[in-house]
């Protein structure tokens, strides 16, 4: 009697545990930002010789990329294309990363409402 309860009581945890294996969440289904379109080494390399300014915007924007605060990051990158002393390939490579993390914030869940 008690051998076969305890092969009973087995076989329910058993099964109970596959059936929570099988309900975690899965990363996959997420869509990723594109890291193409934000690629941070070629932003920094299109400022070689970056003013204190621009090196402060430039560290801002690649911490909101780095930690997906999209707003950060593209406040930070307005600041940095509404300096006049940029050359074209910057103000190019300003945008392109804007454009970037715009898909990135239009791909991403939404915050849950707290």
């Amino acid at each position: 009697m008690v051998t076969t309860t305890t092969k009973w009581v087995s076989a329910l945890l058993v099964a109970g545990l596959a059936v929570c294996a099988g309900c975690s969440k899965s990363d996959s289904n997420r869509p990723q930002p594109s890291k193409a379109a934000m690629d941070l080494p070629k932003l920094q390399q299109a400022f070689p010789a970056a003013t204190p300014e621009q090196q402060a915007c430039l560290s801002q924007a690649g911490d909101g990329i780095r930690y997906s605060l999209y707003p950060k990051a593209i406040a930070a990158l307005e600041k940095l294309a509404a300096d006049a002393t940029l050359s074209e390939p910057q103000k190019k490579a300003v945008a392109d990363m804007m454009e970037g993390i715009k898909q990135a914030m239009a791909q991403a869940p939404a915050a849950p409402a707290q």
